[in-house]
């Protein structure tokens, strides 16, 4: 229902770099490249070994000393069907950026930038190794795809929450519509009551209020509901970064704030209008106050988070 934030993938993709290299280095090493090399079964059966140990592994296939892909692709049961290309055994990839750099690199092993691969449209990285059989004979080179936001999840431990996220988008979706559901129906019930203020018999003043108050309620109800939507459904937010916790938090408080400070203001003159001698002023009052200290503790927040971070 989102879209994933590449800028911060990137970010952390640089902040775990060496890490990432490292590890794909090592699970390349650690297959025998030589017996996958023209083995359409062995590359399967190791695709799918591979995959159960690291969920991030998207692809292997394997390429002669010109570039020419000699295998079909070789795809791990995680990546759909849909999401699979259909170039595979034959196509020339000599001119592809890892092809070239695996040419000019004098160590066996090359891992990539990331890029927006063509078989999944996401971020990906690959890992190119160069292979020379016994008699130092140009052998070919041997090329897994591994997916860029499942690596950074794996690192970072997250895996579990990664495959529960699109179930808890689908039900912040229902709370959020449903809010603004209800908000529509708070302004719909206002526009009944002003048309109904202009042949009915009633208080003017005390309706005239009532209606103010539909009408807040529906506009602070409908923000709350919005606010769910985007911070949760239409953005992919990283829970492991200051920034989205903060403006989450910030405007789900802000929300708060303006509600209770409306409904502060509003029980203040509708306690000095109807001359009950100022029995619900008190209460009006204890409300705004609530209101500045939310206000003060949000801005308290703000601050200790921000330092934390500028010194973390």
């Amino acid at each position: 229902m989102s879209t994933h934030n590449h800028f911060r993938l990137l970010e952390q993709y640089q902040q775990y770099e060496s890490v990432i290299h490292s590890l794909m280095e090592s699970i390349m090493t650690s297959l025998n490249g030589l017996e996958l090399l023209r083995n359409d079964q062995a590359q399967q059966q190791t695709i799918k070994h591979l995959s159960r140990s690291y969920p991030f592994v998207e692809l292997l296939y394997s390429l002669d000393s010109n570039g020419i892909q000699i295998t079909d692709s070789a795809y791990s049961p995680t990546v759909s069907e849909r999401q699979r290309r259909s170039l595979g055994k034959g196509s020339d990839r000599s001119r592809r950026p890892y092809m070239q750099a695996a040419r000019q690199s004098s160590s066996a092993i090359v891992v990539t930038s990331p890029y927006l691969s063509n078989a999944t449209h996401q971020l990906a990285i690959s890992v190119v190794q160069h292979l020379v059989d016994e008699q130092g004979q140009d052998g070919g080179y041997l090329v897994i795809n591994f997916n860029l936001r499942r690596l950074i999840s794996y690192l970072n431990g997250d895996q579990m929450r990664s495959h529960c996220h699109h179930y808890f988008q689908w039900f912040y979706g229902l709370i959020g519509g449903l809010l603004i559901v209800v908000a529509a129906l708070l302004l719909y019930s206002a526009l009944e009551s002003l048309f109904s203020m202009f042949y009915g018999s009633g208080n003017m003043v005390t309706g005239a209020f009532g209606i103010v108050i539909m009408i807040t309620l529906g506009m602070s109800i409908f923000d709350l509901g919005k606010t769910i939507l985007e911070e949760e459904v239409l953005v992919n937010k990283d829970i492991h970064h200051h920034d989205s916790t903060r403006r989450t938090i910030s405007r789900f408080m802000a929300a708060i704030i303006i509600a209770v400070s409306i409904e502060a203001l509003l029980l203040m003159f509708k306690s000095l209008l109807d001359g009950d001698g100022g029995g619900q002023l008190v209460n009006a009052v204890w409300m705004l106050m609530a209101a500045v200290a939310m206000l003060a503790g949000l801005g308290v927040y703000l601050r200790l988070s921000r330092d934390a971070q500028t010194t973390s």
